[in-house]
């Protein structure tokens, strides 16, 4: 039997190529957004409590109400209360699910979703297996604010959705209550529906403001907003997120789920509940910016440009023009895994047309002397 290629999108991934490439050469593996150190003793504590519960059988709902209870929780205590019910909140495994079954929720065959650039891989794809197009809008501007007019320019009786990302990966960049504000203009005429990843909710730096879709009084209404206790909670490998909506909206959400994978482990939902409960989002804050302002401070020494420091997220952006302006971005990554062994993302994999940028992602959240070994790599001659 002959398969058909689902969606545009390379047969193997950016990531999983530049993880490759860097074990061949023995780098210091800057690129993906993983953290190389242990999470809170306290949360491999209540997995290990959750072991002596009756959990044995399949969960008859699909998250336990003491996990469910403690999202309400924790989401009504943010800065920026976000309220909700037990209808309005599912557990999923990996934020990557939630917004392919956002979408899937809504799309038709040739709809259209709005994806602005740079942007992270996966939501083109997610959009393609619905059989429907992904519209990219380029963000031109080097904070990478929205030109609100020309997005509104490309809107057409076809488009359905809208994916935003904040804080946003690869830039960093943090959407503002007036930017919801100034979306909602765009498509407050239009039944758009608005997927909102927001991962990285809980590292804000220099007291920036996290504002979710749901913050919004009309948006909130017409959105989902994807959240994942990975990068919460720095467990990469759990698969374990949570997708937050209307209940008409959770509703059609939880009808697809159901059928597919229903929940998560459940030893692993008792202990993220337990944890929850005790998590301090500023402990969690301070803690990555101290790594993001100890790697900005070391990639000085490096040659590298950087416009200004992440606001938010895990990875920091810089400019490698003036060291090698000869190399597009992703021959100046791979000479860089090569001759230097430290491996970074080139900003190339975040635009559909793999367009020659100028600029790399590194990850930050990493150890600090992992940071170190990485930088001491990339200025030895």
């Amino acid at each position: 039997m002959k398969f058909k290629k689902r969606h545009s999108a390379s047969e193997i991934n950016i990531y999983t190529e530049i993880a490759l490439l860097a074990e061949q050469h023995g780098a210091v593996n800057l690129s993906q957004g993983s953290p190389d150190f242990h999470p809170h003793p306290a949360i491999k504590n209540y997995l290990i409590e959750a072991t002596e519960q009756n959990l044995y059988e399949y969960a008859s709902v699909s998250e336990l109400p003491i996990l469910t209870q403690s999202i309400i929780q924790f989401n009504q205590k943010r800065e920026n209360s976000i309220l909700l019910n037990e209808k309005q909140v599912v557990v999923i495994p990996g934020a990557t699910y939630g917004i392919h079954l956002a979408l899937a929720t809504f799309l038709e065959v040739d709809d259209e979703v709005i994806v602005l650039e740079p942007s992270y891989e996966t939501y083109a794809p997610a959009i393609e297996i619905r059989g429907a197009k992904p519209i990219y809008f380029s963000i031109e501007t080097p904070d990478y604010s929205v030109d609100w007019d020309q997005l509104k320019s490309i809107i057409r009786p076809k488009t359905k959705g809208i994916i935003i990302n904040t804080p946003n990966n690869p830039t960093g960049k943090i959407w503002t209550k007036e930017d919801w504000d100034q979306l909602w203009e765009v498509i407050k005429d239009t039944e758009i529906v608005v997927v909102s990843d927001e991962v990285y909710d809980t590292v804000c730096y220099d007291n920036k403001k996290f504002y979710s879709a749901r913050n919004h009084p009309q948006i909130k209404h017409r959105c989902f907003s994807v959240f994942s206790f990975e990068k919460m909670f720095h467990i990469s490998g759990w698969k374990a997120s949570y997708i937050i909506g209307p209940e008409d909206f959770i509703h059609a959400f939880q009808d697809l789920h159901q059928y597919l994978s229903f929940n998560i482990n459940v030893y692993s939902q008792y202990a993220l509940a337990k944890y929850l409960d005790i998590y301090s989002t500023d402990l969690h804050r301070q803690t990555y910016q101290k790594k993001r302002d100890f790697f900005y401070d070391l990639i000085q020494k490096t040659g590298f440009e950087i416009s200004e420091k992440a606001e938010g997220g895990y990875f920091q952006s810089v400019d490698f023009h003036n060291l090698q302006p000869q190399m597009s971005d992703l021959d100046f990554t791979q000479w860089l895994i090569k001759h230097k062994q430290v491996a970074a993302i080139p900003y190339s994999a975040f635009y559909h047309d793999h367009r020659n940028t100028g600029k790399i992602r590194f990850c930050f959240a990493k150890k600090e002397e992992t940071l170190e070994r990485a930088i001491s790599n990339l200025i030895q001659k």
